[in-house]
């Protein structure tokens, strides 16, 4: 029983005495004719052990009720004292409001990342997405980690992945993808179905142990399946037969001031309806465009200068770091 649980039921149990003796009184003590207000006057100061003096002469069986109360009533008390004692050690209260606090951020969230899994993977994947200044919202089932999201700053849902009403205390409804990274891949399989199932449009991305499970997440709904195994794998042979081509992809990330990022032409962006060679990004910002996905699918590889630029286009840019951002500014 937790001593929320017992603070509660002793604060009840508090609160039927003072009716029960009250009630008892006025019955046992009619012949002294005694009011409503005298017999609870005469509960409280005999809980409490006052001793401010009795409102009448009690009779025998008045004083035998009285003992009754007295032993009851005092315990009652000594039980909530001790369990508003332990509430206020083990820090639940604290936990309470932290988590109330939690409750009202993700309310306040729109087009956020929802993380499945902070383990190793999943507490590497945060920090990168924190860096980039990604919205988040971390679904940990295991309580022990609470100090640890509370550290990192992040908003988080204590509670199991794979449960509906989890899913949606995170803000499914309101998300932009959801990250399925718990260790089992059985786990991630349900989790990828359950959030497809809710969120059809959400843009779901899972993690697979096993090569063989890949498939698996595609059909339950995910967008994309990450193999630790395949990319290490892939990793180490890039490494090997292309290792410039891997240090330029990882200067971003040593502290150069280079990096490969993706913009999207909206309606209002300046690009929508010019030709890269109009466009002039390569003068403007840097940036060389080293890809064009069209907005019907179709990706264009080392683009010609008189490729058009429509909305829905993303341009896969290699330049400064933030040069994203940089494109909207351009008149």
């Amino acid at each position: 029983m937790s001593p929320r649980f017992r603070l509660i039921l002793a604060i009840l149990t508090l609160v039927a005495v003072l009716i029960i003796g009250t009630t008892g009184y006025m019955i046992i003590e009619q012949d002294r004719h005694p009011s409503f207000l005298d017999a609870a006057y005469m509960t409280v100061i005999t809980v409490s052990g006052v001793g401010y003096g009795e409102v009448w002469d009690p009779s025998p069986a008045g004083r035998v009720w009285t003992i009754g109360v007295i032993v009851i009533g005092i315990t009652t008390v000594f039980v909530a004292f001790t369990s508003l004692i332990s509430l206020f050690i083990s820090g639940e209260l604290r936990s309470v409001r932290e988590r109330k606090r939690m409750e009202s951020k993700i309310k306040d969230l729109r087009r956020h990342t929802i993380l499945c899994g902070c383990g190793r993977m999943g507490s590497l994947a945060a920090q990168e997405m924190m860096r980039r200044n990604v919205p988040l919202v971390i679904v940990e089932s295991d309580p022990k980690k609470e100090n640890t999201l509370q550290g990192m700053g992040v908003p988080y849902v204590i509670g199991d992945a794979t449960n509906d009403e989890v899913l949606q205390a995170a803000g499914l409804m309101r998300a932009r993808s959801l990250v399925a990274v718990l260790p089992h891949d059985a786990n991630n399989v349900y989790i990828t179905l359950t959030a497809y199932t809710l969120r059809p449009d959400l843009h779901i991305i899972a993690r697979a142990e096993q090569p063989a499970t890949e498939a698996k997440l595609l059909r339950a709904g995910a967008a994309r399946v990450i193999c630790p195994q395949i990319m290490g794998a892939q990793r180490i042979a890039n490494i090997l037969t292309r290792p410039n081509v891997v240090d330029l992809v990882e200067m971003s990330n040593k502290g150069v001031d280079l990096e490969i990022d993706e913009y999207i032409v909206s309606p209002a962006s300046p690009l929508a309806g010019t030709t890269l060679r109009d466009s002039a990004l390569r003068e403007r910002t840097g940036a060389s465009v080293v890809a064009i996905k069209q907005a019907d699918g179709q990706t264009l590889f080392n683009p010609d200068p008189d490729a058009s630029l429509s909305v829905g286009d993303t341009l896969v840019l290699v330049g400064p770091a933030g040069v994203s951002n940089q494109i909207d500014e351009i008149r």
